[in-house]
């Protein structure tokens, strides 16, 4: 190809084209290989690490303190250094086997000299181990955890003693009276030997079953408090939260799993109403295969056993006053939250898989039975699966194409007609968990798998698109266990048929990290502010009262440390300092706060709460300008960037839109060295901040360099290897034959092999049919009674004489071998396939370190917390001091969990927990608001746990934004009298406009309409209103003539995805709908199409039956906003239509009988709200009926809407059915006016002449 330029195989070759690309199709021409020659600044890092490394050439003598401190002082220099090249070969140099980097550091550790001498040697060792671009850099962890590997020794035999004899030298060095000493030295060491110790145990775990390990953990604390080293100093905090982390990693290891007794119950306040009962602790212990008392010995994806066990899953309460057999706290809770999420995201699909692996076994015609249902669970069924074949790819790795039936939808259509339909559907999408269950004859069996790769292209054969009667998708394997790997084979050698399903809601990427995550935190014992997340229990109600005294962050702590908070200064010229331990309290700080800032009062306060507590709440009420306040804080920091090495600033949100706007306005306000992880970002200002972007300018380093192209080279080698074994499987599983079998039988029966041999005594080869084939046939085979009872017996017969045994015999013979020659193939193609993967994690993590290096220089990094999931591996290897999560209170626990990176030393968290809670899948089982999730409570955000409080616990101190700028004072006193009572209007909020068109500014309009039926053609059963949807739709074309409200001014709400579908059919006649990308989801998700042509043309003759005419697309509003309520938290609009859809005899509302959701749904309008309900359904909840209530005092209730002209508002028009703007407000109202004033001469003569100018 490099010579002539072409390539045989044309178009259809599986590689690059490109000259000069790699194994994975990139390129890396001459040119781009061409490095710019060194500048003499360059030239003489290079010479100096060269002179280092000479060192590490030259055998160490014992005790030569001189070498040793020029080989640890040396490395230290140059990773302190700039030239990353350099710095990457420290250890990869450490490590190598041809220099003599272990004999140096054995030198060291061996080391018999002077205490004060030791140390000093002892001290750039251990900060050399421990520097970031040792442990932070992912492209050199192989070299590390080597060196870390030769350091510890067997179970610690080096370490353990080297960090004995250290702390000696310390205390005799630092604690000796009338002896010179340095505390910064002594500091600086203990930190690094508690670094290098919990690295130690993090990288060798036998390192904990040391037994003189325990001792060394105490002598270390003792020694730091011996020392005099003040417990308010940052070294002091470290060194005991890594202490901490220690214990707790030595007593895991050794199996010290506390069973506390029972804790007492008592009366004391709680959110929720729970029972105080003590249950009856059902421990998990090896009920199935996968049922472990430590969640680090679970696997992630659920077992076969599993699935099939008909035992209920041990899920521990969330209540603390409920019995667990862990008493630590902190793992206790780890321990809960792994196991809910984990529930949460797989509880349903293995109940479900159950069921069906029970159909199968009954029936095996439901492998094709299109008809076939998992119930409730929402999945998608394909019958008459199988797997086409087994292949590697380069990107991909092992991976599998399954072929099954057109879904019936898709069987009458063209090519074109169904590749629209794949790709509208969003089935099969890439990362998607599937299951493809199958039957031997005695059993059925299941496989985990995720889709690979999606294809809707019509010309590939491979696709979901080009055949009339068969899809493909390429899926791969969810696992990397051996049996998998088998049976995979297996089905795809047998094309044995299955029933292949998808669960699209189920996106492993997006919550395995999470709970990998946890059970890594688990396994460290690592759980930062757990003071805070868990508060210690108190006994008096004066204790309980009393709220908790939060610290400054670390980094604040120094001596004569302050915020800068010039940036947010009204005037340029001004300066002002805060304190870190200025109290929220101070009304002195507030006051020059609020007179020098443009925040209020309350926001100044919630900004001195930010600083100065390293874990912070702030809750922002609707309209409080919380994201503003986002803004001002962030520029605080930036201001303190450099003086606190604060590395960038991480921003969280859950959700894309959040924190496009958040990033956005740092845009605005001059913060640049902004990098938004993830791709779903609707922003064109972040399109170049995307890391994607940026770090295609990050160039690798040679070390890297040289690194990929290896791995490239050895991987290409491997997949030619695969391929062979797959081959040579498929051969296996076809008609016995000699070449397939051979070398097995040469290699494992010799004896037997030697009698199939094609030459004779003589040397003469055999001509004619080969002497095994002819042995299959049954050639020279006795006949007897006698039958050998086990396999080894006939297999011993054989040994003596094959030609001996039975024709029985010798099928069963043949049998045995090729599922021996099966099996032993396969185990070659696994290993093979697990030295790909490990190759494709190094390509990763190289990879992944340039985003991380990438990642370090920037300012600010934004990501969602699915986003945070996803890159968990590489966010925690970055050095960022600061984590703010907004939208904190729609953020699950787990989630928050891992967003505690391993450097945070400042949590702020600003959300409202009276506003939408975090969303769970198995709401019936884990929700708070149900039955039986009380005592699980999983979608109760960190936030409000806390912010409420729990029974027995002091409260966390929450500072709250209490002025609000967007809702009118009519709208805002329907959540202050209901929820807020401390807020207050903003002055500008009285001088908003009325509502143009509107007789009312609020108004619910009542009605006894009844719903219609739940859809059950969809997954989750939907409510809709058809009475509602043609009366949202004519008070929106009322308003909408006004002329008065753009595009981004009115929004239509509704509770229901059945109803927002009806809504969007009907309004898109004579508006552009948007529709947010979760509600699209959203859509897609419960069964509805996006295109829905039918539903259009339908809607059309409604509105033609009704009377209305259609107005011309975007004639009168370019978009109209429709979302569910749970879609549009933070969202605003001038003029909200709500349709809340329930109206029964039951008396059932349904989602909104939580006050948090109607909270959501009353805040989002600023000029008018207008609510079309049926009041007597509604009424059967307190805070409906105190909205009932208040409206009723105001007159803002009744079965009529009052409309007006604007230029004649005397002229009173009521409104009870759709149909009736049509009859008194065709033309918003003045025609009413018209038809009240004028005879209908007159308006004839007028409509004549408005004709006529019209014409003109």
């Amino acid at each position: 190809m490099q010579q002539t330029g072409r390539c045989r195989y044309g178009e259809s070759c599986v590689y690059s084209h490109e000259t000069g690309s790699n194994f994975y199709g990139e390129r890396s021409s001459k040119k781009a290989r061409e490095r710019p020659e060194p500048t003499f600044e360059q030239q003489l890092v290079k010479d100096e690490y060269n002179s280092w490394k000479r060192l590490l050439k030259t055998l160490p003598r014992p005790n030569d303190v001189t070498t040793i401190g020029s080989v640890w002082n040396g490395a230290l220099e140059i990773l302190n250094g700039e030239d990353r090249d350099c710095k990457q070969m420290v250890p990869r140099d450490l490590d190598n086997e041809d220099y003599l980097g272990r004999q140096h550091i054995r030198a060291l550790l061996s080391l018999e000299v002077g205490d004060r001498t030791f140390v000093s040697l002892a001290c750039p060792f251990l900060t050399t181990i421990t520097h970031p671009a040792l442990l932070d850099c992912l492209s050199v962890d192989t070299s590390v955890g080597g060196l870390y590997n030769y350091i510890c020794g067997a179970n610690g035999s080096r370490a353990v003693p080297f960090f004995q004899r250290l702390v000696t030298a310390l205390s005799q060095t630092f604690l000796e009276p009338g002896l010179p000493s340095s505390m910064a030295i002594l500091e600086k060491t203990i930190i690094a030997m508690s670094t290098t110790l919990r690295e130690l145990l993090r990288r060798e775990r036998r390192t904990a079953f040391h037994d003189d390990l325990p001792d060394l953990v105490n002598t270390i604390e003792n020694l730091t408090e011996a020392a005099g080293v003040n417990p308010d100093t940052l070294a002091f905090q470290i060194v005991r939260n890594i202490i901490i982390e220690l214990r707790g990693m030595i007593s895991r290891a050794n199996g010290l799993l506390d069973h506390g007794d029972d804790p007492s119950t008592n009366d004391e306040y709680t959110s929720v109403a729970t029972s105080t009962y003590p249950r009856e602790l059902n421990l998990p212990q090896d009920r199935h295969d996968n049922d472990k008392m430590d969640i680090t010995k679970i696997k992630i994806l659920p077992t076969e056993a599993e699935i099939r066990s008909n035992n209920a899953p041990f899920l521990p309460s969330t209540d603390l006053n409920q019995p667990h057999f862990l008493k630590d706290a902190a793992e206790r809770h780890l321990d809960t939250h792994f196991r809910l999420y984990r529930h949460d995201c797989f509880g349903e699909v293995s109940e479900a898989l159950g069921v069906a692996m029970i159909a199968v076994e009954k029936d095996q015609n439901v492998l094709a039975d299109p008809r076939f249902s998992l119930g409730d669970v929402r999945a998608h069924t394909y019958p008459k699966a199988h797997v086409r074949y087994v292949s590697i790819d380069n990107r991909r790795g092992l991976e599998a194409q399954i072929s099954f039936l057109q879904p019936p939808q898709t069987r009458k259509k063209s090519a074109a007609d169904r590749r629209i339909w794949w790709e509208e559907s969003k089935r099969l999408d890439e990362g998607v968990l599937l299951c493809l269950l199958s039957f031997d004859g005695s059993k059925a069996s299941l496989l985990l798998l995720t889709v690979s790769k999606k294809s809707v292209e019509i010309k590939d054969d491979a696709g979901l698109s080009s055949d009339i009667h068969q899809a493909t998708i390429t899926a791969k394997l969810a696992t990397r266990l051996q049996p998998d790997l088998e049976d995979l084979v297996q089905l795809s050698c047998q094309k044995t048929q299955c029933l292949l399903v998808e669960f699209p809601g189920v996106l492993l990427a997006t919550f395995v990290p999470i709970l990998e995550n946890i059970q890594s935190m688990q396994e460290l014992s690592r759980l930062p502010f757990r003071l805070w997340i868990l508060p210690d229990r108190v006994h008096t109600y004066e204790e309980v009262s009393m709220p908790l005294d939060v610290p400054p962050p670390l980094y604040a702590r120094k001596t004569d440390f302050t915020f800068s908070l010039k940036p947010i200064l009204k005037e340029s010229e001004d300066d002002f300092h805060l304190g870190p331990r200025v109290s929220v309290d101070s009304k002195a700080d507030i006051d020059i706060l609020e007179a020098r800032t443009n925040l209020d009062r309350g926001q100044c306060q919630a900004l001195v709460a930010a600083l100065t507590r390293e874990f912070a709440f702030i809750q922002g009420p609707p309209g409080t300008g919380k994201s503003y306040l986002g803004v001002q804080l962030m520029q605080v920091l930036q201001a303190s960037r450099e003086r606190a090495d604060l590395g960038p600033v991480v921003v969280v949100c859950y959700t894309n839109h959040a924190l496009d706007q958040f990033l956005e306005h740092l845009l605005d306000v001059g913060i640049e060295r902004v990098i938004r992880i993830g791709g779903q970002s609707r922003s064109e200002k972040l399109e170049g901040k995307n890391l994607r972007v940026v770090s295609k300018g990050e160039s690798k380093t040679k070390s890297e360099g040289y690194q990929l192209a290896l791995i490239y080279k050895e991987l290409e080698r491997k997949a030619k290897q695969v391929r062979r074994h797959l081959d040579s499987l498929h051969r296996l599983s076809k008609k016995p034959d000699w070449e397939n079998i051979k070398h097995y039988l040469a290699r494992k029966h010799p004896l037997v092999s030697s009698q199939f041999s094609e030459t004779d005594d003589e040397g003469f080869t055999r001509v004619g049919e080969l002497p095994f084939h002819s042995w299959i046939r049954g050639e020279r085979s006795v006949s007897t009674d006698r039958l050998e009872t086990t396999i080894e017996q006939v297999l011993a017969s054989a040994r003596r004489d094959v030609f001996a045994v039975t024709l029985r015999d010798r099928q069963r013979l043949v049998e045995f071998w090729t599922k021996e020659n099966f099996k032993e193939a396969a185990d070659n193609l696994y290993e093979f396939v697990q030295e790909i993967n490990n190759q494709h994690q190094q390509l990763t993590q190289i990879h992944d370190d340039v985003d991380r290096r990438v990642l370090q220089t920037a300012d600010v990094i934004g990501v969602t917390t699915t986003g945070l999931a996803r890159r968990i591996a590489t966010l925690q290897r970055v050095r960022c001091k600061v984590v703010i999560c907004e939208e904190a209170g729609e953020v699950l626990e787990p989630h928050m969990i891992s967003a505690l990176l391993p450097s945070v030393e400042h949590l702020i968290q600003i959300g409202d927990h009276q506003q939408l809670r975090p969303q769970i899948n198995n709401f019936k089982q884990l929700s708070l608001e149900s039955e039986q999730g009380r005592s699980y409570q999983l979608d109760r955000s960190q936030f409000e746990r806390l912010s409420i409080g729990e029974k027995g616990r002091p409260p966390f101190p929450v500072a709250q934004l209490n002025v609000q700028r967007r809702m009118r004072p009519q709208i805002s006193s329907l959540i202050r009298e209901t929820i807020y009572p401390r807020l207050l209007d903003h002055d500008n909020t009285t001088k908003l406009p009325d509502v143009v068109g509107m007789r009312k500014n609020v108004f619910w309009l009542d009605h006894d309409n009844f719903e219609e039926g739940a859809q059950s053609e969809v997954h989750h059963k939907s409510h809709s209103n058809d009475w509602e949807v043609e009366m949202v739709h004519a008070l929106v074309r009322h308003v909408v003539r006004q002329g008065v409200y753009s595009s981004t001014d009115i929004a239509v709400l509704t509770p229901y995805t059945g109803q927002l579908q009806k809504l969007r059919a009907k309004m898109r006649n004579d508006f552009e709908v948007v529709l947010s990308e979760r509600d699209q989801e959203t859509l897609i998700k419960e069964g509805f199409s996006l295109k829905d042509n039918k539903a259009e043309s339908n809607q059309t003759n409604l509105s033609a039956a009704s009377g209305t005419k259609p107005i011309e697309k975007k004639k009168m509003s370019e978009l109209l906003r429709c979302a569910t309520i749970d879609n549009f938290q933070g969202e605003e609009a001038k003029v909200v239509i709500i349709s809340l859809v329930r109206s029964n005899k039951q008396k059932k509302i349904g989602f909104l009988k939580t006050n948090n959701r109607i909270n959501v749904l009353l805040s989002r309008a600023q000029h008018g709200l207008y609510l079309i309900g049926n009041i007597s359904t509604y009424s059967t909840q307190p805070m409906w009926r105190q909205i009932f209530a208040m409206l009723q005092g105001t007159e803002s209730v009744g079965r009529t809407f009052g409309l007006c002209c604007p230029r004649h508002t005397e002229t009173e028009i009521q409104v009870s059915q759709p149909d009736d703007f049509a009859r008194f407000s065709p033309e918003g109202g003045y025609v009413q006016y018209l038809a009240n004033h004028f005879s209908n001469a007159d308006i004839f003569a007028l409509e004549l002449v408005a004709g006529a100018i019209q014409r003109i």
